[in-house]
């Protein structure tokens, strides 16, 4: 059984980064036939725009669900894993059939990679169901607090995304501007944990995107859910751990809107919007998130 683990959390996770390779070759070969290179500023259609990034996020998303499948099933989690593995495998079907919907040729090695993604991700599906949990997830998946608490931080980062981008707006150089109110996911996330910070930072910068019309606001959802799980895994943690997990997850985050934007915009601006977001953006918001966790968990009544 040990062996049967091994082989399904091996799978998983190259299914996901094999679905996840595919969309990129895809988009380089698109782009290709655009006669545009990463190298140099990319200008592309809207609808262009959208098949890139939508292509990059199926394929992503696949990858970053198919390594979380494998990290569940090696905890023992076998039934969570099978779950995990079905939404990988749902994300890698949509990156295959999005250069048809978009009338894009399909590259031989993407239709070859993701097929063979798609197969790898059901056998360990096959795999996961097999195998009897060792572990059981304990409640609900979210208690009546931590809906009220993501309901609550995600309003209000939210709120703090439109005040800096309306106050007090920093251009950035792929379009939008540059906002510190991350320290709110943060904040959520080392006061709560990585359920809470995860989904707080996917839901607020979805309704800010949605409320400013940014079109590529399914990036955010990894982007920013990666921001706060990340910390939040740290919660109980020494503080100089929790600092090293918010540099990690704010340097998920920009690197997320970098990767997507070498391929909408090019690699010479994509690199400036990255020193911003890293630096700026990400860099202060740790500043002000590590600080205000800090004085909460000292003067308020700690969360069970």
């Amino acid at each position: 059984m040990v062996a049967r683990r091994q082989i399904g959390y091996v799978l998983s996770a190259l299914g996901g980064i094999v679905s996840g390779g595919a969309s990129i070759f895809e988009v380089l070969h698109v782009l290709s036939t655009l006669n545009s290179t990463v190298f140099y500023e990319i200008s592309l259609t809207s609808p262009q725009k959208m098949f890139v990034s939508l292509c990059l996020f199926f394929g992503l998303f696949s990858a970053t669900l198919g390594i979380a499948g494998a990290y569940v099933l090696r905890r023992g989690y076998s039934k969570v894993a099978a779950f995990i593995a079905i939404a990988a495998t749902i994300f890698a079907v949509l990156a295959l059939f999005t250069p048809t919907a978009f009338r894009f040729d399909y590259a031989s090695f993407f239709l070859v990679g993701a097929l063979f993604g798609v197969a790898l991700l059901l056998s360990s599906i096959v795999i996961s169901l097999a195998i009897p949990s060792t572990q059981t997830l304990k409640g609900r998946m979210l208690t009546s607090l931590e809906a009220a608490t993501i309901a609550m931080f995600s309003a209000l980062y939210a709120l703090m995304i439109v005040f800096t981008y309306q106050i007090y707006p920093i251009p950035s150089p792929t379009g939008g501007y540059l906002q510190f109110g991350d320290f709110v996911v943060f904040t959520a996330a080392l006061l709560f944990g990585a359920k809470v910070g995860g989904v707080t930072g996917a839901i607020g910068a979805i309704v800010a995107d949605f409320y400013f019309g940014y079109p590529r606001w399914y990036v955010s959802i990894i982007a920013h859910g990666l921001e706060g799980a990340i910390p939040g895994l740290t919660k109980k943690s020494h503080p100089a751990v929790q600092i090293t997990a918010l540099a990690i997850g704010g340097f998920l985050m920009a690197s997320t809107y970098f990767f997507v934007n070498i391929f909408i915009k090019g690699y010479p601006v994509a690199v400036l919007s990255y020193v911003q977001d890293l630096f700026g953006q990400a860099g202060i918001s740790i500043v002000i998130g590590f600080i205000v966790a800090r004085v909460a968990r000292r003067t308020l009544p700690q969360p069970q």
